[in-house]
């Protein structure tokens, strides 16, 4: 009987268990809080970025090569577009509640082929939180790089007509040549006419929208060709790296929790005027989350009175595999894992996760499209916009900040 005792409480257990997972599973419930740690002062003065004399280097170099390559601007690559997004296509797993919208890439290479894989994300509403367009245009932009991190590049979007434009990221090395632009470009985030692009894991390199290159797109060539002419990889377009940052030392980190937190996602707070970056730790949590400040005057980060600058906080994320990070007046939205797939192998839906840092995180309703990864937040619409890698389920998708999170 003690026997039989056990085995009944067993299976109620168990039915528990199950009935508190499909609770949890529900629309419109968040799972349990997790503690999301804010870091020591100390520790986290001690993460710094330098730019050396980047801007100096490339600036000069740049004004000698645009004898050869005027500068265009953002409303040409936009005006040119000469590739077409679709309405939303595929799922977003998202909760119904939250009326997502958004976009598809082009029915072809974008969305069907591994060639390039999309990851940063930022947009019009970064560049410009009071209006949230640029030249009188909602646009969104985001990076990809090639299976073996040989290239970055990136999209413009038109957000409400749709045609897009790719452009390669190239750096000057000379007065009279570039070369192609290197790394996975893993987050960025758009402030003014200047991008910010983590285009590897401890280096952000700095673009301008003011200069884009009008290439021959006839080569596969990046630089100066055999022929005279300049290329970039096909495409018509080229933008060149006006400066950069980096960890002292080198820009090398890892994607386990060393000295240096990796730069794998990158947004910005409008709320403080911070920059923040998260590391993604594959299969785990604890990847840290950094605030950088921003100096609006400069329209660059802020130089503390050593010459770098300096994090100004960190928390340490309990959300597996986090990909993407936003905030918003101390509250957090993650990308991540969902609790259920913690540890199971093979593609599923992210979740969304969100708390105030320095006390927990919870999971936000419904789940998110399958490997999520950059986030950003437009506070002309109120709109928080993110993007996922998968192939053949590529969306790019914006929901209400406020019905999300229930907060203003």
């Amino acid at each position: 009987m003690r026997a039989a005792g056990r085995l009944a409480g067993m299976k109620r257990l168990g039915l528990l268990a199950s009935l508190l997972l499909v609770f949890t599973l529900l629309p419109g419930v968040a799972s349990a809080a997790a503690a999301f740690p804010k870091m020591d002062a100390a520790t986290v003065d001690g993460f710094r970025w330098t730019s050396g004399s980047s801007f100096g280097t490339y600036g000069a170099r740049i004004a000698a090569l645009e004898n050869h390559l005027p500068a265009r601007g953002l409303p040409e690559i936009l005006s040119s577009a000469n590739r077409k997004a679709r309405p939303l296509c595929h799922a977003t797993y998202l909760a119904a509640a939250l009326n997502p919208a958004g976009f598809c890439w082009e029915d072809a290479n974008d969305d069907k082929t591994n060639d390039w894989i999309p990851q940063g994300l930022t947009g019009s509403g970064d560049a410009d939180a009071a209006t949230g367009k640029v030249g009188g245009k909602r646009v969104v932009a985001t990076s990809w790089h090639t299976p073996g991190d040989t290239m970055v590049r990136l999209s413009f979007v038109d957000a409400t007509g749709l045609g897009y434009r790719h452009v390669l990221l190239v750096e000057p090395t000379s007065n009279d040549n570039f070369a192609v632009v290197q790394g996975h470009g893993h987050g960025m985030t758009w402030i003014g006419n200047r991008l910010f692009v983590a285009t590897t894991g401890g280096v952000v390199r700095v673009f301008d929208t003011t200069h884009f290159w009008k290439v021959d797109d006839s080569s596969g060539v990046v630089g100066k060709g055999p022929d005279g002419k300049y290329h970039a990889a096909f495409y018509d377009y080229a933008m060149p790296q006006i400066g950069a940052y980096w960890y002292p030392g080198g820009g090398a980190c890892t994607n386990a929790p060393g000295t240096r937190p990796c730069l794998a996602t990158m947004s910005f707070d409008h709320s403080d005027g911070s920059i923040v970056t998260a590391e993604h730790i594959p299969n785990a949590a604890g990847g840290r989350v950094l605030r950088w400040p921003f100096d609006r005057a400069t329209g660059l980060p802020q130089l503390s009175a050593d010459g770098t600058v300096h994090a100004k906080e960190g928390f340490v994320s309990p959300v597996w595999g986090m990909q993407g990070a936003v905030s918003r007046n101390g509250y957090f939205v993650l990308t991540g894992v969902c609790p259920e797939y913690a540890g199971v192998a093979g593609d599923h839906p992210s979740c969304l996760h969100g708390g105030v840092g320095g006390t927990s995180t919870s999971r936000l309703s419904g789940r998110a499209p399958v490997n999520s990864q950059n986030l950003s937040y437009w506070p002309a619409t109120g709109e928080l916009w993110l993007m996922n890698e998968q192939l053949r389920e590529r969306v790019t998708v914006h929901v209400p900040w406020t019905t999300l999170t229930g907060r203003s």
